[in-house]
């Protein structure tokens, strides 16, 4: 089922601003078509479900995914999926744009591509959850509150707005790690997807982990 918040990001990139809506191309459905031409693909699920799609479309196609990054939750409780809501509280835990590399991974092989602009949103939305007596809570919609920043990618470069200043090497996974304050798994999927856009390049190995420096046609657009 279509959530709010996916409708809501429909309307405001299609028709909203002078597009259209739910348009058939080359024999896939569109989310919608921007005043430019250019074909809009909302997705909150990961990104790595429309590469198939994209190496299609993108061969003729201007395409932007538009991909929504959730930086302030609001939890908002209801006793059935029908009936009012019944509270709302401020989830603690706070999102950045940066989280985006969790799903990027999924088209690492397909960006950059000339005709592919990713478009990170960084949003509020409202999470409605119902009790269940199976599953505990159940997610049944989320809402869109606002858009607080938009990061645009459509160059291996772009990459770079994403993560903080001096990371750019020579660096490895652990390094990236602390200096994100994440998990080396997640800095793994960082450097899998810098590896193959061509924003990074390997300088060998430092036990057994591999040293990555900003590539030199990155660090020359400065």
């Amino acid at each position: 089922m279509e959530s709010t918040l996916h409708r809501q990001l429909k309307e405001r990139f299609g028709p909203e601003c002078g597009g259209r809506a739910e348009v058939g191309v080359d024999g896939f459905r569109i989310d919608a078509i921007d005043p430019e031409g250019r074909l809009v693909e909302i997705q909150s699920a990961p990104l790595g479900a429309l590469k198939a799609k994209l190496s299609k479309l993108l061969v003729e196609h201007e395409v932007r995914v538009i991909k929504p990054v959730a930086i302030i939750r609001r939890i908002v409780r209801r006793d059935r999926a029908n009936g009012p809501d019944l509270s709302s509280r401020r989830s603690p835990t706070r999102g950045e744009p940066l989280d985006v590399f969790e799903d990027l991974i999924g088209l690492a092989r397909v960006f950059p591509h000339p005709n592919l602009t990713i478009e990170v949103l960084g949003v509020e939305i409202e999470e409605v959850r119902v009790a269940t007596k199976r599953r505990g809570v159940r997610v049944i919609d989320r809402r869109l509150v606002g858009i607080l920043s938009t990061t645009f990618l459509r160059t291996a470069d772009d990459l770079w707005s994403l993560l903080p200043i001096g990371l750019d090497g020579p660096f490895t996974t652990l390094d990236c790690a602390r200096k994100l304050g994440r998990s080396v798994a997640f800095a793994q999927r960082v450097a899998y997807c810098l590896r193959h856009a061509g924003a990074v390049e390997e300088q060998g190995f430092l036990q057994r982990r591999r040293i990555y420096s900003r590539a030199a046609v990155c660090s020359s657009a400065d």
